[in-house]
């Protein structure tokens, strides 16, 4: 019953991914500035040419690699891992296909609505993104199968518990923080009142031992995203 759950939370997990990053890619947060009667904002720059940006970054002493690459490719990690996860018969051409096809769809989005500058170093950056989730998903099906411990999807299944914690207090952080703890109590009802709904309904047919090491996962990474923030 609890592995169902789990998977059923991933399922729910995407959906709402695919609605977040279609938000902060696509809309740019347009839809929600209008219903609360904001200015629509249009942008209609394209750049064409690959790695402009950290030609720029270049041109003016910064590093090369910026902040908003960085987190391009950590946010399209999760669709190399999804593409991988719903394929009844794994193919790596399919998936990788996949992940080019959504970098592409959403930078075409962007210059039909004209809601974000559409730049091929983005393509390049998300799909890099993309690559790693895939590669990611391999070789964590390797070292499961070679250990013979859980299926793959269980485990990406069980991680994908300890998110949502993590984006809300990522969301707080972000609108609400100014660098200083005074967050902290917040983020530690967000974890602690989570952690328990979690316990319930998600986790625990766990043994002992994986109950505790899902504990210092759940609890590390939570910590350490913050710190990083």
């Amino acid at each position: 019953m609890m592995k169902i759950r789990r998977n059923h939370f991933f399922q729910f997990m995407t959906i709402l991914y695919f609605i977040i990053v279609f938000c902060m890619c696509i809309t740019r947060f347009n839809i929600i500035m209008t219903l609360i009667g904001g200015p629509l904002t249009r942008i209609d720059a394209v750049n064409m040419i690959p790695f402009h940006s950290i030609t720029e970054n270049l041109k003016y002493g910064h590093s090369p690699v910026s902040w908003d690459m960085l987190y391009n490719v950590v946010m399209f990690v999760p669709f190399g891992i999804i593409y991988c996860y719903y394929q009844k018969t794994f193919s790596i051409y399919k998936a990788i296909g996949l992940s080019f096809l959504t970098t592409f769809s959403i930078e075409a989005a962007q210059f039909i609505l004209k809601t974000g500058v559409v730049d091929i170093d983005d393509l390049i950056v998300n799909t890099i993104g993309s690559l790693l989730g895939i590669f990611l998903y391999i070789a964590l099906q390797k070292i499961l199968q070679w250990k013979q411990l859980w299926n793959v999807h269980e485990v990406i299944d069980t991680i994908a518990t300890i998110l949502p914690p993590l984006f809300i207090s990522v969301v707080v952080e972000m609108f609400f923080g100014d660098g200083s703890p005074t967050l902290r109590p917040v983020h530690n009802i967000v974890l602690t009142g989570y952690g328990v709904c979690d316990y319930i309904l998600l986790i625990k047919d766990f043994s002992l031992k994986s109950k505790l090491l899902y504990a210092a996962f759940y609890i590390g990474i939570f910590w350490l995203i913050l710190s990083i923030l």
